[in-house]
């Protein structure tokens, strides 16, 4: 038997930094509690298992040494479930394949053709006022989008079900990398970096999303990597002008960090042909 999930790749760096952070542990206790429906904590979405979901999810786990198989029916989340939803790690553009973040406006602000999601005349407004004084910062974009996070339980016919949850609408800053930051550094060392930033940025702004990687535009990979910070109304409406000076310190400093590593890397390594 399989697992239910392809294993990560490259996890021991970044469960070492979770382990050895006070903050990240907090946040992933939290999380685990709150999603236990057992709890004075409990969600109102939390799903409860029954206990034939909960009896075959037990000996799957022990059978398959399959975390995530048990993790699901006793808390609606799979093991990268919980630490995405503990803002432990940062999102991946269209991480297999779900768009997300869905971008709604294009290069000047307008609102696209057949959007996926209603946006209210309000949302819009408060955007487009807040477009109107967005910062000069090269190979910088805002744009307004909806993000969300997910989590996975069992179905009563133990077919695995996904929900998203943390639906909003909101800001998303864009933060373009250079175009051959492949050549000069391995993911795992641009993991680690934007890690460091994201944890810089849950301290700041809780609640605030991280992506990084490569983004999609009608159908086709973007060439460049880039760095993502999202705002969601729900969270930063109140003060979001404010809000999104802090996140682009944040964001810039982080960019500003992969590339000084990047130019290091090209005055003593030649680049890959």
């Amino acid at each position: 038997m399989s697992s239910i999930f392809p294993r990560e790749q490259r996890v021991e760096q970044l469960f070492d930094r979770i382990l050895r952070d006070p903050r990240a542990c907090r946040r992933l206790k939290e999380t685990f509690y709150e999603s236990c429906p057992e709890t004075d904590l409990m969600d109102a979405d939390s799903v409860e298992a029954t206990d034939a979901i909960f009896a075959n999810a037990l000996i799957r786990a022990y059978q398959n040494q399959d975390l995530s198989a048990f993790l699901m029916a006793i808390c609606g989340n799979s093991m990268f479930d919980l630490l995405r939803n503990s803002f432990l790690i940062p999102l991946r553009f269209n991480d297999k394949d779900v768009e997300n973040p869905v971008i709604l406006t294009d290069e000047t602000g307008a609102l696209r053709d057949n959007l996926p999601v209603a946006v209210p005349d309000k949302k819009y407004k408060i955007f487009c006022d807040l477009y109107r004084e967005k910062p000069e910062i090269r190979d910088f974009q805002m744009c307004l989008a909806y993000g969300f996070r997910e989590r996975h339980f069992y179905s009563e016919d133990l077919k695995v079900q996904t929900d998203k949850i943390g639906e909003h609408l909101g800001v998303l800053l864009l933060y373009q990398l250079p175009k051959d930051i492949e050549n000069h550094a391995a993911d795992a060392e641009i993991y680690a970096t934007v890690w460091n930033y994201m944890m810089q940025l849950e301290e700041t702004l809780p609640r605030a999303f991280m992506y990084y990687g490569k983004m999609e535009k009608d159908g086709k990979e973007l060439e460049s990597d880039r760095i993502g910070i999202f705002l969601p109304f729900h969270h930063f409406e109140s003060r979001m002008k404010k809000y999104m000076e802090m996140a682009n310190g944040i964001g810039l400093a982080c960019r500003g960090n992969i590339v000084d590593m990047l130019r290091d890397r090209a005055s003593i390594t030649p680049a890959k042909k």
